[in-house]
C-alpha cells in the first residue's frame, strides 16, 4: 500500500487529499482529506472522491472509438489521428479554416496541460467559429476585469480570511466552495468572519446554503443586480462616502459614474429590485462603517441580461468605499507561476468585436462567439458554412441554451469529433472520440486556481496510476491533431512551445543576461508540460530565478506534499495593470453605452415568472451523473416553487408541473418551498440525460432530470459579453 498526497482536481478549492492506493492491482482504497494541507487542513466535500469514481467507471472509454454504421468501433490512436487529420485537413482546404467550429469544455480548466497547450491549439486551428462553456457563465467577469484592469483574466478574490463584512451576491460558496474565491472549507472561512465579530450578508432570490448560515439574507429579484448596486453607489455619492484612497490618484471617471449611479436611487429601483430602500441604506452603512468589508459577486451575476455591468459594478462599490486592493477587501492573487513583465509596459486593446457572427452579425469577444448561437452558426447554409464540429471536453446540448437545436444542427455537419472519454449527450453523435487519460492518470498542477485563491499558493499532484500502453494525454492528442493538420510533427511543436517560452522570459528585463537556449537547457530535467511548468516556477515572482538555489522550482514544489503557502495576497495596483498610463478607467464607454438599455429594462423586469439555477454538492455542470454514489437519494432536478405561486399555479410538493420557455415544455417534479421568493422558481443546471444513443446508462436511468437550457431564450444574451441568459428568464409554469 502507498500513500499519495495530491489535490482534489473537481473544483476549484482545490483541497488537500491522501490517497491511499494498492499500486499493484491499480486500486484506491480510501481518499481523505489532508490534515497537514496548509489551505484545506484536512476538509474534504463529496467531490473528492470524483475522479476515483471516473477512473473506475466501466463506461470511460478507454481507447478511440469511430461510428461505423451506427455503431461504435474501437481503432487504433494511429488510425483515429490519421483518418481525422486527412479529413480536417480537406474541410480546411477546400472550405476554410472556419469551416471547422470548435466548443471548449469547463473540464480543461482543471487540467494543467490541457491548459498550457491551449492556446497553440487553438491558435492553430484559427477558427472564428470557436464557442465555449464561458459564453454561458464567465465572460462578463472576463470583460468587466479587460475594461478596468486592461487584462481579461486579472480578477479582484475577496480576502476573506481577513474580512469582517462579507456580501455575497449570485454565489453560493458552501456549494461551490468558492468560485473566483478559491478557498477550501468555504462553511469554515464564513464561520471564521463571524467569530472575529464580523458579519455575513447573502443577497439573493434563493435562501441558498451559504444564506443558511449567514447573518442576514436579502431576497432579489433575479437579474435586477445592477440596479441594486447602481443605487447602493449612489447613496455613496449622494451622502459623499467616496473612499478611494490611496488609488485616489489612478482613479478616472469617478465623475461620470456619478452622474451614472444618480439616475438609480434606492426609492425608484425597490420596486425592481424587491429590496426596500431602507435595506439598503442600512447595508451601504454598515458596509461603510466596517473595519475590512468586501462586496463579491459571481455567477448569478454574470448570467443575466446586465451581466458586464453588474459585474463591473461589484468592482466599483469595492473601489468607492476603499475597498479595492485592500486587506480584508478584494485584492488580487500573485502566481507562483506568473511571469515577469516585459521592458517596456503592456497596453492591452480590448479584445472584442475583431469578427462577428455569421447569422445575426454578433460581435466575438475573447475570440468566441456567443454560445447561444452555436446552434445556429452550425446549421447557417450560406456561404462559409460549418462542415465539422471538434468539441473538447464539453456537452454543449446540455451545458447551452437551445441544446436541442444544437444537437439537431450537429447531425448535418460532415464530421465531428470529439475529444472525451464518455459518450454523452453531444459526442453521441461525433464520429469519433478520443478518450485522455483519467486525472489519476497524469500529474497536475493548480494552474488556474492559484490565481483565484483567497491566499497564494503552490501545489503540484503525482501521476497515481501509470496509463495503460499507448493511452494518451489530453494535450498530447490537441497536439497531434494540430501538427498532422498542418503537415508538422507533434514534436516540433512541443519544441516550439519550450522555445517560445523561454523566449518569452528572456524578453524581460530581469532575464535579460539569459538566453533562451540557457533557460531551455537549465529545465531539461523535465519535458513537456512539466518543463514549461519548471520554467514559469523558476521565472515567478518566488522563482530560483535558473540558478538552482533560492526560490522555487519543479523539483522543490513536487517535493512539498502538502503543497507551499506562499503568504496572504498584497496590494498589487497600479503594477499589475496593463492600461494606458497605468490608469483605472471605471467609466469605460462600453459601460456608459450600455446603461441606456439597463435603463429600458426597468418597465419590464418582472414581467411574469422566473427562472434561476441552483447547484448541489454532489453536482458539477453534466459531469458527474454517471457515478452511482453522486446519483443516490431524492430525486435533485426538481422545480423550487415559493408557496404562495404553488397555490396560486395549482401546484403541489411532489406532484408535477408543466414547464414553458423558448418553444419548448418539460413536466417536472414540484418542490415547494419558502427559500425561494414568490415570483422565482428554480431549475439546477446540467441535467436533461434522455437521449438513448449515449453510453451513460446510471444517468439516463437514475437521474435523467430536465434541461433547463432548453427552456431558455437563447436570443436574450449579455449584449456587451454575448453570454448566454439563464438567471432570469422569463418562464411558464402550470400544473401537469
Amino acid at each position: 500500500m502507498t500513500l499519495i498526497h495530491r489535490s482534489c482536481p473537481t473544483c476549484e478549492a482545490s483541497c488537500g487529499l491522501i490517497l491511499d492506493v494498492d499500486e499493484s492491482s491499480k486500486q484506491i482504497l480510501s481518499i481523505k482529506g489532508d490534515p497537514d494541507d496548509h489551505r484545506s487542513k484536512g476538509y474534504v466535500c463529496a467531490k473528492s472522491q470524483a475522479f476515483h469514481y471516473v477512473y473506475d467507471d466501466p463506461e470511460r472509454l478507454r481507447r478511440p472509438v469511430k461510428k461505423v454504421n451506427g455503431a461504435w468501433q474501437e481503432i487504433e490512436w494511429e488510425q483515429a489521428l490519421a483518418e481525422i487529420a486527412e479529413k480536417l485537413s480537406a474541410i480546411r482546404n477546400n472550405h476554410g479554416k472556419d469551416a471547422i467550429a470548435m466548443y471548449y469544455g469547463n473540464p480543461n480548466g482543471h487540467n494543467f496541460s490541457t491548459m498550457v497547450y491551449t492556446q497553440l491549439f487553438t491558435q492553430m486551428l484559427n477558427t472564428e467559429r470557436f464557442f465555449s462553456a464561458g459564453a454561458v457563465d464567465q465572460q462578463p467577469k472576463n470583460l468587466s476585469s479587460e475594461l478596468l484592469y486592461g487584462n481579461a483574466w486579472v480578477f479582484p478574490i475577496p480576502d476573506i480570511q481577513r474580512s469582517d463584512f462579507f456580501v455575497c451576491m449570485g454565489g453560493n460558496p458552501l456549494v461551490s466552495q468558492g468560485s473566483l474565491m478559491s478557498a477550501p472549507n468555504a462553511e469554515q472561512q464564513l464561520s471564521d468572519i463571524r467569530e472575529r465579530g464580523g458579519k455575513v450578508v447573502v443577497i439573493d432570490p434563493r435562501r441558498t446554503e451559504t444564506a443558511d448560515i449567514a447573518d442576514q439574507h436579502i431576497f432579489i429579484k433575479p437579474g435586477t443586480d445592477a440596479y441594486f448596486l447602481f443605487a447602493w453607489a449612489n447613496i455613496l455619492f449622494a451622502e459623499n462616502k467616496i473612499k478611494l484612497g490611496r488609488l485616489t490618484d489612478i482613479v478616472d471617471g469617478l465623475a461620470t459614474v456619478k452622474a451614472l449611479a444618480e439616475q438609480f436611487t434606492p426609492e425608484n429601483t425597490a420596486a425592481i429590485t424587491g429590496v426596500s430602500a431602507a435595506q439598503l441604506h442600512t447595508l451601504a452603512e454598515d458596509f461603510a462603517n466596517a473595519r475590512a468589508p468586501v462586496i463579491y459577486g459571481r455567477i448569478g451575476l454574470c448570467t443575466q441580461e446586465f451581466g458586464t455591468i453588474a459585474s463591473w459594478l461589484v468592482d466599483v462599490i469595492n473601489l468607492l468605499n476603499g475597498r479595492l486592493d485592500e486587506p480584508g477587501g478584494a485584492m488580487f492573487p500573485q502566481a507562483a507561476t506568473e511571469l515577469p513583465p516585459p521592458p517596456t509596459p503592456v497596453v492591452n486593446e480590448l479584445g472584442r468585436d475583431r469578427f462577428k457572427t455569421r447569422v445575426r452579425n454578433f460581435p466575438e469577444y475573447m475570440g468566441m462567439m456567443p454560445a447561444s448561437f452555436m446552434a445556429e452558426e452550425l446549421a447557417y447554409d450560406g456561404d462559409n458554412k460549418a462542415r465539422a464540429l471538434i468539441t473538447v471536453a464539453g456537452n454543449p446540448v446540455l451545458s447551452v441554451p437551445n441544446g436541442e437545436a444544437i444537437r439537431e444542427a450537429a447531425e448535418k455537419l460532415e464530421l465531428i469529433v470529439a475529444l472525451d472519454f464518455y459518450i454523452n449527450e453531444t459526442t453521441s453523435l461525433a464520429d469519433y472520440i478520443l478518450p485522455s487519460t483519467s486525472q489519476l492518470e497524469h500529474s497536475n498542477y493548480d494552474f488556474l486556481f492559484q490565481t483565484t485563491a483567497v491566499r497564494n499558493f503552490a501545489r503540484y499532484s503525482p501521476t497515481v496510476f501509470e496509463p495503460e500502453a499507448g493511452a494518451l494525454h489530453q494535450y498530447e492528442i490537441m497536439t497531434e491533431l494540430v501538427a498532422r493538420i498542418n503537415g508538422m510533427q507533434a514534436a516540433d511543436l512541443h519544441a516550439m512551445m519550450a522555445e517560445g517560452l523561454a523566449g518569452q522570459i528572456v524578453s524581460s528585463a530581469r532575464f535579460a543576461h539569459l538566453t533562451a537556449e540557457q533557460i531551455n537547457s537549465t529545465c531539461d530535467a523535465h519535458s513537456g508540460p512539466d518543463k514549461l511548468l519548471d520554467m514559469m516556477l523558476r521565472a515567478g515572482p518566488h522563482g530560483d530565478q535558473f540558478t538552482d538555489g533560492e526560490g522555487l522550482n519543479l523539483n522543490k514544489v513536487k517535493a512539498a506534499e502538502h503543497g507551499l503557502d506562499l503568504g496572504p495576497l498584497e496590494p498589487r495596483l497600479p503594477d499589475i495593470l496593463q492600461t494606458k498610463d497605468k490608469r483605472l478607467n471605471i467609466a469605460p464607454p462600453l459601460i456608459i453605452d450600455d446603461v441606456s438599455r439597463l435603463q429600458k429594462a426597468a418597465a419590464t423586469a418582472n414581467d411574469g415568472l422566473r427562472l434561476i439555477g441552483r447547484r448541489h454538492i454532489r453536482d458539477m455542470n453534466s459531469w458527474l451523473h454517471n457515478i452511482n454514489q453522486y446519483v443516490r437519494g431524492k430525486n435533485r432536478c426538481t422545480l423550487l416553487v415559493n408557496p404562495e405561486d404553488a397555490n396560486r399555479l395549482g401546484l403541489k410538493d411532489g406532484g408535477n408541473a408543466r414547464v414553458k420557455g423558448a418553444g419548448r415544455e418539460a413536466t417536472v417534479e414540484v418542490s415547494v418551498s419558502d427559500s425561494i421568493m414568490p415570483g422565482v422558481v428554480s431549475l439546477p443546471h446540467g441535467f436533461g440525460h434522455r437521449y438513448n444513443d449515449t453510453g451513460q446508462s446510471t444517468a439516463k436511468e437514475k437521474l435523467p432530470g430536465v434541461s433547463c437550457n432548453d427552456l431558455i431564450d437563447w436570443t436574450v444574451l449579455d449584449e456587451p459579453s454575448g453570454t448566454s441568459v439563464v438567471n432570469g428568464a422569463k418562464i411558464e409554469v402550470s400544473a401537469a
